[in-house]
């Protein structure tokens, strides 16, 4: 069910400081990004999330979740960035398809071109554009859950490293079964996802770009409090 899934102003975050890049070094684009691909062979177009480690001048994401994509739903990449030169190569899971993009970036926008070889979508090339987005760090986060069994509301404390792991807590009111929750979970762009430490509760949902909020599916798994339902979040 949870193919993908569940900071403070404008480019808070691991990218923050990349405007500040000197002539001659690497752009930093460490963090998360979002990213759409265009098809100059057919009418098909998807979209990346992911989050970038940079370690010098090489690249990798353990995770990129891919939407609109027929032949993957997750995938991982690895590269490298020669100032403001980026070369990467996203593998496809499940099978043995990948994504050669060649682009430029300024730690803020990445653009360039794609290729991609393999037995399902090999042959597709086009352009590929991306955003940086703030991380989702902030301890004022609050929200509401909506199911067929009523309403709760919430507020969020949530934290985020330098691998896209997030971890916190959020306080419900009005629930029969819990009151606050330690949850953790990670951010690629701008899927978010969390659950609890104790096999509870699992959200799985999208940003804004400016990651101001957060929306999608939660469920309780188990207990008098099952169900499933929507959330949405936000903080100043």
């Amino acid at each position: 069910m949870w193919a993908v899934f569940l900071g403070a102003g404008f480019l808070v975050g691991c990218g923050d400081d990349s405007s500040t890049n000197r002539p001659g070094e690497n752009a930093n684009v460490s963090g998360n990004w979002q990213a759409v691909t265009t098809s100059s062979v057919g009418p098909t177009s998807f979209d990346l999330d992911f989050f970038i480690v940079q370690n010098g001048a090489s690249l990798a994401s353990s995770t990129v979740f891919f939407s609109a994509n027929p032949c993957a739903d997750t995938g991982t990449l690895t590269g490298i960035v020669d100032r403001q030169a980026v070369d990467l190569t996203i593998t496809e899971s499940g099978g043995p398809d990948t994504i050669t993009i060649n682009g430029s970036t300024d730690g803020v926008t990445m653009s360039g071109t794609y290729t991609t070889g393999g037995s399902c979508d090999g042959g597709d090339h086009g352009v590929f554009s991306g955003s940086f987005v703030p991380d989702v760090e902030s301890s004022h986060w609050s929200g509401s859950t909506a199911s067929s069994n009523g309403t709760l509301t919430f507020t969020a404390n949530l934290n985020e490293d330098s691998h896209g792991r997030v971890g916190g807590s959020m306080l419900f009111s009005g629930s029969p079964c819990f009151s606050q929750l330690t949850v953790s979970g990670n951010q690629a762009g701008r899927v978010v996802q969390l659950s609890d430490s104790q096999g509870i509760f699992v959200a799985s949902g999208t940003t804004s770009n400016s990651a101001s909020s957060i929306s999608g599916l939660y469920s309780v798994i188990s207990g008098a409090c099952k169900e499933d339902g929507t959330f949405t979040m936000s903080r100043p």
